[in-house]
């Protein structure tokens, strides 16, 4: 089972937990014993709901869904190397952005690999001088995406 399955499967029945107990002592208090029984069920329902979104919005990978489908046709791909080399750069490069996006890439570089190098690559084979194109690109995806929304007006949106 996939780390993603058992994030949702823990969301969901952590809110489904949760939203049973919350309905279940609404529905007592409102209606009774009758009350607590539909309380308890609407409870999980809505709860289990709830848990599994709050999962899905906290999976880091959905960022990394449109490098993982391009990323061996890129020029910078490596013969040899899978996805598990190159998503810890795509992720690095979009988490970085956070914190150092505000400046050139070629002038955050040097943090940049310094960071890489001091994380072990997050995992991956690739060096930094591999990794690099990788990080950059995300990097510009950021910036693109950064500043188309920044372009469109409130009667574009």
């Amino acid at each position: 089972m996939s780390i993603l399955k058992k994030d949702h499967i823990v969301g969901a029945g952590s809110g489904a937990l949760a939203g049973g107990v919350a309905g279940a002592a609404l529905g007592a208090v409102v209606a009774g014993p009758p009350g607590m029984a539909v309380g308890a069920v609407a409870g999980v329902a809505l709860g289990a709901s709830a848990g599994d979104r709050i999962a899905e919005s906290r999976d880091r990978r959905e960022n990394l869904g449109h490098f993982q489908q391009i990323f061996h046709s890129m020029p910078y791909y490596i013969a040899g190397h899978d996805w598990h080399d190159y998503a810890p750069a795509y992720r690095y490069g979009i988490d970085t952005y956070a914190s150092h996006g505000g400046q050139p890439f070629a002038q955050a570089e040097s943090v940049l690999q310094g960071g890489w190098e001091a994380h072990s690559r997050f995992g991956s084979r690739l060096n930094w001088q591999q990794a690099r194109p990788a990080v950059e690109h995300a990097w510009r995806s950021l910036d693109e995406a950064l500043h188309k929304t920044e372009h469109v007006t409130p009667a574009q949106s």
